[in-house]
């Protein structure tokens, strides 16, 4: 049976989930809890609470929402469903008034978009609320018209990110959607329905990769039109959001919950490791592997949780928001940052070491690189068994065969990996 995948990641480890559980299971002390320490998506977390406890932690709130909707799902009868959609209707249809000038431009944009891809081009580039003084003169009125709509309606999705990663129309139903949750669930709201939200966003995104590091760039460095994106931001704008959210609503509702308990809990590898307790019997992690720091990736999802008005980093020396659209205030991993990267690596051992408990790390050994990123990994396989040989007695390297993982599509940027991509380091006393 495929596994299941709550939202598309960079780094997922659904192909490698039976060698991690294994892993595990080898070191672990019998009916102990696993603490998987980097969860991400949680799918590591799902498959290890089939067997045993766990603690799923991450600074990201995203992870918990999709670590507590993959263990403990929850099934929707048709009247609950029926109430959020009625409920997220009603949102569009009053918001909806008044922005039709950006509909009615982006609609004709796409369906002129093989002719003429230019208008289209331009919504993404420079269709943001957030971003004035650019682009046509016939897209800056309507976005004033639309401001003065979104704005006093908590259209968040709509304001930063339509145009650009989604439709408007997407965008006004992925916050018809929030509001919906809001009402229904108070601040509170439910996590499977927040997972399928999750869920339907990662699949509206039209980007590279499906996640949220920069739009598309329909043009060349020089100015010219591309031709090569036209189709895939046409499929992707082409899906129906609220459709799709009651997909997601099945899709969680096939689920099979775990066997045993999985604690969601957001926080910092540190914050976790230094209060874990003496049921910890193994710890599982997978920090982030280069300089790309995950937070870049996947802050639309973030907010969408949080369910905050995330303001935006800026262009440095401009008052324009910055090409991604960026949370304020987002994390930086110390995993990811190279003056930081091996005093994060001993911080993780000498806790797993004062613990007393086998760790379990997930990485990727260096490859060839490329001319824009000549090394890809912040440290080699050698480096990491050597450093964890200074606190554990046994350290194994376990390899997975024939792996590799979601990355850009440029070759330029993105090294392709040769022969083995992924490894687990194990460290025991």
């Amino acid at each position: 049976m495929a596994e299941f995948r709550p939202i598309h990641y960079m780094g997922n480890k659904s192909r490698f989930l039976s060698a991690i559980e294994a892993a595990v299971s080898a070191v672990a002390a019998p009916d102990s809890t696993a603490c998987d320490l980097f969860a991400g998506t949680s799918v590591v977390g799902r498959r290890l609470a089939m067997t045993r406890p766990v603690i799923s932690s991450d600074v990201q709130a995203y992870s918990a929402v999709l670590a507590q909707a993959l263990t403990r799902p929850r099934a929707f009868t048709s009247g609950e469903v029926r109430s959020v959609m009625e409920a997220a209707h009603g949102w569009l249809a009053e918001t909806e008034s008044g922005m039709q000038d950006l509909l009615v431009l982006e609609e004709r944009a796409m369906s002129n978009a093989d002719a003429d891809p230019g208008t289209l081009a331009d919504i993404i580039e420079h269709g943001s609320l957030t971003t004035t003084g650019r682009g046509s003169s016939q897209l800056q009125a309507a976005k004033e018209t639309a401001r003065s709509v979104l704005d006093d309606r908590m259209a968040t999705m709509t304001r930063y990110y339509g145009g650009v990663y989604f439709s408007y129309r997407q965008a006004a139903a992925l916050d018809a959607l929030r509001y919906a949750l809001r009402t229904t669930w108070g601040k509170q709201r439910d996590a499977t329905a927040t997972a399928a939200l999750l869920g339907v966003a990662s699949d509206l995104v039209s980007t590279v990769g499906s996640h949220f590091a920069q739009p598309i760039q329909p043009r060349t460095a020089v100015g010219s039109l591309k031709r090569n994106w036209i189709r895939q931001v046409m499929r992707s704008r082409g899906v129906q959001t609220l459709p799709a959210f009651e997909t997601w609503l099945t899709r969680y509702a096939s689920l099979t919950p775990t066997r045993f308990e999985c604690r969601a809990v957001q926080a910092d590898y540190t914050s976790m490791l230094a209060n874990l307790g003496p049921e910890v019997g193994v710890i599982y992690a997978d920090p982030p592997y280069t300089r790309d720091h995950y937070s870049r990736f996947y802050h639309v999802l973030e907010t969408l949780v949080l369910d905050d008005d995330p303001g935006v980093t800026l262009v440095p020396g401009s008052s324009q928001p910055s090409r991604g659209l960026y949370r304020q205030n987002r994390h930086q991993s110390p995993f990811s940052i190279r003056s930081l990267v091996m005093p994060a690596f001993q911080e993780l051992f000498a806790n797993a070491k004062r613990l007393d408990v086998p760790l379990v790390l997930s990485y990727s050994p260096m490859s060839e690189g490329t001319k824009a990123r000549p090394e890809t990994r912040l440290v080699s396989i050698d480096g990491l068994t050597s450093l964890a040989s200074e606190y554990f007695a046994d350290v194994q390297v376990l390899t997975i065969q024939s792996s590799s993982h979601s990355r850009f599509n440029r070759v330029e940027v993105s090294a392709e990996v040769r022969g083995n991509a992924e490894v687990l380091i194990v460290g025991s006393n």
